[in-house]
């Protein structure tokens, strides 16, 4: 009498396993969470605001817009390009943060910018800035 058993019992193990291994991946390599809260004019364009909740130790290497690539700045207490923002813990970007980001360009006539930021392995996040009110002298 040949029973299937064995067959089944390998066939479940590899569905748990792999079930496992894609619950520990996606969870593991997953970005930020980032919550845009605005932009504002700054000397050479605009100021991201922006809070970000990482799932554990991970770094903001980079930022592009519509019209280029934003600089990343760390002011401590002079503002420098930097490679990367570091983010340990949740972290606040903004006009009274350590680090900063900063767009260049023009921002007439526009509502809301998308902002692609990239994080460490290369994870991107889309995230749709809404410009503040404040900015009306700027279309001028």
């Amino acid at each position: 009498m040949n029973v299937p058993f064995p067959r089944l019992t390998r066939s479940v193990l590899v569905l748990l396993a792999s079930a496992f291994l894609l619950t520990t991946l996606s969870s593991a390599g997953s970005p930020p969470v980032v919550e845009a809260h605005g932009l504002t004019p700054t000397f050479g364009g605009m100021l991201l605001a922006a809070s970000f909740t990482p799932h554990g130790k991970d770094a903001l290497t980079g930022a592009w817009f519509d019209g280029g690539h934003a600089k990343l700045l760390a002011c401590k207490p002079h503002c420098m390009v930097v490679k990367s923002i570091p983010l340990d813990s949740p972290t606040i970007i903004g006009q009274e943060s350590l680090y900063r980001v900063v767009l260049a360009g023009d921002f007439r006539n526009v509502g809301r910018v998308k902002v692609v930021l990239r994080f460490e392995d290369m994870q991107l996040v889309t995230v749709s800035v809404p410009i503040s009110s404040a900015t009306a002298w700027i279309s001028e």
